[in-house]
């Protein structure tokens, strides 16, 4: 997720605010598609990820307020987040809904993981390794890269901003999808499911550095393994508390986070 939201704001430069409430639509997808239509998981993970690349979004809403101002941006993505969690409440209610898979718990020694979260946690790997690829061994990707850069150079070279905006949305929202396969093992999910996932991404990206996608991975893995660790030491909401004071101290000792570059005025 904080690699969809550095990427989506590096190059289209908003700020995607609903983007839990789409990893929430996704799981929801896999769910309908797996109980109701019986389709194998992994087909409809598939299938997920085709429909959350986000092209709509892209083209109805996000398009439009490129050159709005920043309080209208915020105010029509809450307005889809808002939307979204209610049109998943009148179709599914408020009970969790949920996909029984039951992996194994495995251990190294004394150190117990539940093979569900290694599963993510290696196919994340995997996810930024092929993106990295993309943006560094394309011309899409290259021109992604160019854009996110200099707009205004790379509209002189001939890259097409439109198309290249398109692209970008569209493996956002492929994350999104990606994200939502990962999580079907470990969540059960509910019509305000992904309202606290967005918040935390939003933290870990500011904390890496807005539009830095390794500043976002390094700062992912420091609050996820803090956060763990501490949660499992003494308790859950300890852990939370010590990842927002990790953010809040990094930011008033350096406001551009970890790897962001500073800015003159």
């Amino acid at each position: 997720m904080v690699v969809g939201l550095n990427l989506m704001f590096g190059v289209v430069q908003i700020i995607h605010f609903f983007y839990g409430q789409l990893m929430m639509v996704g799981l929801y997808l896999i769910y309908v598609f797996t109980i109701w239509c019986h389709i194998p998981i992994i087909f409809s993970c598939f299938l997920t990820i085709i429909i959350t690349l986000n092209v709509f979004v892209q083209v109805s809403v996000v398009e439009r307020l490129l050159n709005a101002e920043l309080i209208n941006q915020f105010l029509a993505m809450a307005g889809v987040m808002i939307i979204l969690e209610n049109l998943c409440l009148a179709i599914f209610g408020t009970d969790y809904k949920g996909i029984p898979i039951n992996l194994p718990v495995s251990h190294i020694g004394e150190l117990y993981f539940t093979t569900a979260n290694l599963l993510a946690f290696l196919g994340s790997l995997v996810v930024v390794g092929l993106l990295y690829i993309f943006l560094n061994r394309t011309y899409t990707g290259l021109a992604i890269r160019a854009v996110a850069q200099d707009k205004e150079v790379a509209g002189f070279v001939g890259i097409n901003m439109k198309a290249i905006y398109v692209v970008t949305m569209a493996v956002g929202g492929a994350l999104a999808g990606i994200v939502s396969a990962f999580f079907v093992p470990i969540y059960s999910v509910h019509p305000h499911f992904g309202g606290s996932f967005t918040l935390l991404s939003f933290v870990i990206v500011v904390l890496g550095g807005m539009g830095n996608i390794p500043g976002g991975f390094i700062a992912a893995l420091i609050i996820g393994v803090v956060t763990t660790v501490v949660s499992t030491l003494l308790n859950p909401e300890i852990g939370t508390i010590v990842s927002y004071l990790i953010f809040l101290i990094v930011i008033l000792i350096r406001p551009q986070g970890l790897l962001g570059a500073k800015t003159s005025v």
